[in-house]
């Protein structure tokens, strides 16, 4: 079995977390658009239980595997996975703030 680079993994976690931020800002527009007015001591329940599932599912995405390399004594490899992985995400970051200016430059 082929054993894949700390920078395969880190951009791996990167994009998984990119999805995941995709699926639930897809999830808000589609309720959004979906829902008259629900009550809104209800959508105060709904997103802190977002909150809390979506620091669960990205804290595991973006720390498992390093705490995983942690814990087998494999701490720069560690520091180096949590490193390529924010900068990955930052990487991606950028992109989609110049994506959007530009999509936003051309409807004005």
């Amino acid at each position: 079995m082929n054993k894949l680079s700390l920078k395969t993994i880190g951009m791996l976690q990167a994009l998984g977390i990119t999805v995941y931020c995709c699926l639930v800002a897809f999830l808000m527009f589609a309720l959004e658009a979906f829902m008259l007015e629900p009550p809104q001591f209800f959508v105060m329940i709904f997103m802190l239980i977002l909150i809390v599932f979506s620091a669960a599912v990205t804290g595991t995405l973006y720390f498992g595997y390093a705490a995983y390399l942690a814990l087998q004594q494999k701490i720069k490899e560690a520091m180096m996975l949590v490193g390529i992985t924010t900068l990955t995400l930052l990487g991606i970051g950028i992109i989609m703030l110049v994506v959007m200016g530009i999509v936003m430059a051309m409807s004005i």
